[in-house]
């Protein structure tokens, strides 16, 4: 940021966005003390099969594995390029990370690695990266028999030919915490096509410990607190240099680690109050990183590619550069612009060796680990703000 000056601090864009207002906060505190309808129509008119809330995507994708009768130290695909929460719920579910390599167009698995490292899986999760849908019909040929878990984690209304990514494989999942799609606090949905599963999830959700009354009401606060830290003009001055200090000692973005306790009242009342309007907003979002491919023209960079089976929610705009000292400069680059960029997973290749048996054979991932910058491009962000990331991505020379 030019000079450092708190005028700039406080003008400096978030990498990403926690819709979360006092008015939220209000509509969840008066679910939980208030208990009203419970309806899951909104949900049922997107999503076919039976429904299942948790309280985070890992914990569902943990129930799911434990659901799917297979045998402990089974090795589960995932690419490795996705975010760290998914090989810790693989590892806690008593199985084994292997992990496939991605294409680098959409940043979604490689249907090629799959072929090669097919007979060694029990299953394999579609993480759908940045909204952009995996080739579903491919990845399920390439799969055979074995299960295809979708991660829908990033792709909130994003389709797949047509069809809404949720509604593909046998089985699914949604993380609706703040920071993704809804924010909602914490949250997440599993869908389940197949009525055997569905009795065994049905079974494990049931027997979660439930939320106690004054540890929803604390969340609800905390989650409000955080969420104004991340909006201007508290972001720059306040919630990112506070934030980075403290993340590792107190894991503030919960990148480790799941509590096994159900949803709580009102974060689930914010999912089936929020899940059927929120269309608009993603609508809007689209038409931004549409927007961002018209009108950013740096031929140094790398931008999204949709496939045409794919129309994404853009959850993320991913740029690519062609080095990782071009990533970094980029980065400096965009916030002396007061843009905060993600350089994104660009540890990933290290952890998943350290904690999670990795074997250096996905080089597209690691390659992309150290050349993707995420910029803001959520349905929040004015006009002005959009204008200011396209001339900054623009004058960027390399």
């Amino acid at each position: 940021m030019k000079n450092g000056t708190i005028f700039s601090k406080t003008r400096l864009i978030p990498r990403y966005n926690w819709d979360y207002t006092a008015t939220t906060l209000f509509q969840a505190i008066a679910a939980t003390i208030f208990p009203a309808d419970k309806s899951d129509s909104n949900l049922s008119s997107l999503f076919s099969g039976n429904h299942f809330y948790t309280t985070s995507g890992r914990l569902s994708l943990f129930t799911i594995l434990q659901s799917l009768g297979l045998e402990k130290g089974s090795k589960i695909g995932v690419p490795l390029f996705c975010c760290p929460v998914v090989f810790d719920a693989i590892i806690q579910a008593g199985f084994i990370p292997r992990f496939i390599d991605i294409s680098p167009e959409t940043y979604t698995i490689s249907i090629d690695d799959v072929k090669k490292k097919r007979n060694e899986l029990s299953a394999i999760i579609a993480v759908h990266m940045f909204g952009h849908s995996v080739d579903m019909d491919a990845l399920r040929e390439a799969a055979g028999r074995i299960w295809v878990i979708e991660d829908c984690a990033q792709s909130l209304y994003s389709t797949y030919k047509g069809i809404l990514t949720g509604n593909i494989a046998d089985v699914s999942f949604f993380s609706f915490r703040s920071g993704k799609n809804l924010s909602v606090g914490e949250g997440s949905v599993i869908i389940s096509k197949k009525p055997e599963l569905s009795a065994t999830l049905r079974k494990i959700v049931s027997s979660l410990p439930e939320w106690k009354m004054i540890a929803s009401l604390l969340h609800f606060g905390a989650t409000w607190v955080k969420s104004t830290l991340y909006q201007r003009p508290w972001y720059g001055t306040i919630g990112y240099p506070i934030g980075i200090r403290l993340d590792k000692k107190l894991n503030l973005t919960a990148k480790t680690g799941f509590t096994m306790r159900s949803v709580s009242p009102g974060d689930s009342a914010l999912i089936r109050k929020r899940i059927r309007s929120f269309k608009q907003k993603i609508l809007r979002q689209r038409e931004n990183g549409l927007f961002y491919l018209k009108t950013m023209k740096n031929t140094s960079l790398i931008f999204p590619f949709e496939k045409p089976y794919c129309e994404s929610n853009y959850y993320q705009f991913a740029i690519r550069t062609h080095s990782n000292e071009a990533r970094n400069r980029f980065a400096e680059h965009l916030r002396a612009h007061c843009i905060d960029a993600a350089k994104y997973l660009d540890d990933i290749s290290n952890e998943a060796k350290e904690k999670y048996g990795y074997a250096n054979d996905c080089p597209i991932a690691e390659q992309c680990s150290q050349t993707v910058v995420t910029v803001p491009v959520y349905y929040t962000l004015s006009n002005s703000d959009k204008a200011k990331i396209i001339d900054a991505v623009n004058s960027f020379t390399g």
